[in-house]
């Protein structure tokens, strides 16, 4: 027997979009755990961009196709393409998050091989510069 009911479901309703909490376990980077501490708005954005630059896209099936990198600097000759590719694909990442609004003013410093990169993160909980180091830089 299939139940009946009178009530009418309405599956076109518009449905209006909620963000989604910010809370989350913070990170002991030094010793590769996860703390028992809570962390909310500001923190959990910084500690968000450094796990999305430091994933690699399509390679972890825990994540879904728009999360992380696809950071691939190795075939690129000259510092305008290299900083412009650095560019695009730290945006194209940061982006996927919802609470991250922008990603500007970016700076490199080259030393030898390696590439210090100092950019400013706009979110929804306030704003930071972070750094990102890319090695095999020109």
């Amino acid at each position: 027997m299939i139940p009946q009911s009178d009530n009418v479901l309405l599956l076109n309703e518009d449905m209006e979009d909620t963000p989604q909490p910010s809370l989350t376990y913070k990170l002991d980077l030094v010793n590769g755990r996860v703390g028992s501490v809570a962390v909310d708005g500001l923190d959990a954005v910084k500690q968000a961009v450094i796990k999305i630059l430091s994933t690699t896209r399509f390679e972890n099936l825990i994540y879904s196709d728009n999360y992380g990198s696809e950071a691939d600097v190795g075939g690129v000759r000259g510092r305008a393409v290299f900083e412009t590719e650095v560019e695009r694909w730290a945006r194209e990442a940061l982006l996927q998050d919802d609470r991250i609004l922008s990603v500007t003013n970016f700076r490199f410093t080259y030393e030898g091989d390696a590439v210090l990169v100092l950019f400013d993160v706009e979110s929804d909980y306030g704003n930071y510069t972070d750094r990102l180091e890319v090695n095999g830089g020109v």
